[in-house]
């Protein structure tokens, strides 16, 4: 966090000045969840910069509007990490309500400690699909893959019964985890780039084009996470339930193995 103090003047025509004190986010660790809806809208150009100041900075409002356009611009800068997608493993929003139910679900732990590969598999698949298509219901059941109540074991059929409810959840906080995943995505990435990279060579296919203008076209197989398991091990293991129960980072660090023992056997 950084700490800054911020100087206004209460009253425009006269000089005297006063002072607050405020803790800015740095970084994604130090963000929390109103924050992150903040910048979810902020992607989407729908928070203005006053409101979007108000809740990265904690500062009311009338006292940002009584600061000049140049005061607004350079605490807008401290926030540049927002639009960087760097590695982040940790999901921000720890917990959500659905309400009727009197329901809480809670988020997986850091760096997807508790995750299964079956769970994995279902709520990567339905995020994808939901970048693909943008339909709402995709990304109901990808956040009913992944938040559970407390000490619930993954079961399948639990997303077709959540994701009705999930989506009466306030669609900000939804796209909210959303935006956080694709940190959690840049995080596999650098955490087992031999097994993200496979999955990108197989799911885009660059040969649509407009004009003079390539545009790579993303098609994500909804069985892209068991062909990808059966190139690494060489066979259709993946049906086993005791592999899908495992633990997805075990699995990861299983199949970046074999494809190290794959790539020296074919030297």
């Amino acid at each position: 966090m950084l700490k800054i103090e911020v100087k206004y003047r209460p009253i425009g025509w006269l000089s005297f000045t006063r002072k607050v004190d405020s803790n800015l986010p740095q970084n994604w660790a130090d963000v929390t969840q109103k924050q992150l809806i903040a910048i979810t809208r902020l992607y989407k150009s729908a928070i203005s910069d006053i409101n979007f100041l108000e809740a990265l900075t904690g500062l009311k409002k009338g006292i940002l509007n009584k600061l000049s356009d140049y005061e607004r611009y350079k605490l807008m800068e401290i926030f540049e990490f927002v639009g960087d997608l760097k590695p982040f493993h940790e999901f921000i929003i720890r917990k959500i309500s659905i309400y009727r139910k009197g329901m809480i679900l809670y988020a997986p732990e850091g760096k997807l400690k508790g995750i299964t590969f079956g769970q994995f598999i279902f709520a990567d698949t339905y995020f994808a699909n939901y970048q693909h298509s943008g339909d709402e219901t995709d990304m109901n059941k990808f956040i009913a893959s992944l938040y559970l109540r407390k000490d619930e074991l993954f079961d399948e059929k639990r997303i077709q019964n959540r994701h009705p409810q999930i989506g009466k959840i306030d669609k900000n906080i939804r796209e909210a985890i959303v935006l956080n995943y694709q940190l959690m995505h840049e995080w596999l990435a650098l955490a087992y780039p031999l097994i993200f990279h496979t999955v990108s060579e197989l799911t885009t296919i660059p040969s649509v084009t407009d004009g003079n203008i390539v545009l790579p076209e993303i098609q994500r197989d909804p069985n892209i996470w068991i062909k990808v398991f059966q190139n690494f091990v060489g066979d259709d293991i993946i049906h086993d339930e005791v592999w899908a129960a495992k633990p997805v980072n075990t699995i990861f660090a299983y199949m970046t193995r074999k494809y190290k023992e794959n790539a020296r056997s074919h030297k």
